[in-house]
């Protein structure tokens, strides 16, 4: 069970102070893309509290109010003994107030508008934070890649059957030694000396992304189909390595 280890006391607020639920996560958090250029408004009631919740594993460093003497602020956590979501509570003391807030974190900084009245609160804010959806996609298909180490065997049609027409570009440490396809796969011949194994996505024609079922195993992608193009993809931020691998026509 959820507990905050800041123990605050909240009264019910009258139902017609209540937001739609439309409007918030199943959790009650209205949440914001992280990164927008305008800052997202918390509004809150006089002498009750609200709730900005942080990513799970967030470290608050610094927090710093505008109007310290008419707005309390006060850190809490929730989730395990030891806290594993920060969260960071503000209560304003007069209706009519506008002020700005900054929370300075281990991982990023962010900036909100606090605004106190008497009605249609926003009583608990947190983010959307779109790195990190990336990041734990990218994850998930990783540990698919890993999962399977089985010898696949190779096709056993002539190689005359085989679609060499390929062209590759990027980084060439991450480039496959080999790559053709078959009427319904694609191979894609890794180097031996491989130590992590890449991100692979199939791109349609319009540059989206397409789900495609592969396996990786002896040093060798297969693909469950004939993409017009494949990236392979190691690492993120500024040390992220990629291929790019184009069929057929595409490829001159």
């Amino acid at each position: 069970m959820r507990r905050l280890l800041f123990v605050v006391f909240l009264f019910a607020l009258p139902p017609s102070m209540l937001y739609a639920a439309s409007d918030v996560g199943a959790d009650g958090v209205v949440r914001y893309p992280y990164g927008e250029r305008t800052s997202p408004t918390l509004t809150c009631v006089p002498l009750f509290v609200c709730d900005l919740v942080l990513e799970p594993g967030e470290t608050i460093v610094n927090v710093a109010v505008g109007d310290s003497v008419r707005w309390i602020i006060a850190p809490a956590s929730s989730g395990s003994a030891h806290g594993d979501t920060a969260h960071v509570l503000i209560k304003p003391t007069e209706d009519g107030l506008r002020t700005n807030l900054i929370v300075a974190t281990n991982r990023r900084e962010y900036d909100l508008m606090l605004v106190s009245r008497k009605s249609d609160p926003v009583l608990r804010v947190g983010f959307i934070y779109p790195q990190s959806v990336r990041r734990t996609f990218e994850a998930a298909r990783a540990t698919g890649a890993r999962a399977v180490r089985a010898a696949t065997p190779m096709p056993t049609a002539t190689p005359v059957a085989f679609d060499f027409n390929y062209r590759v570009s990027g980084d060439r440490g991450l480039q496959p030694v080999r790559v053709f396809s078959d009427s319904s796969h694609t191979y894609l011949e890794m180097q031996p000396t491989l130590q992590d194994v890449p991100i692979l996505f199939a791109v349609d024609a319009g540059g989206n992304d397409e789900l495609v079922n592969y396996r990786f195993a002896g040093h060798r992608f297969v693909i469950d189909a004939v993409p017009q193009r494949i990236d392979l993809l190691d690492g993120n931020g500024k040390g992220q390595r990629r291929v790019m691998i184009v069929r057929g026509e595409n490829a001159r």
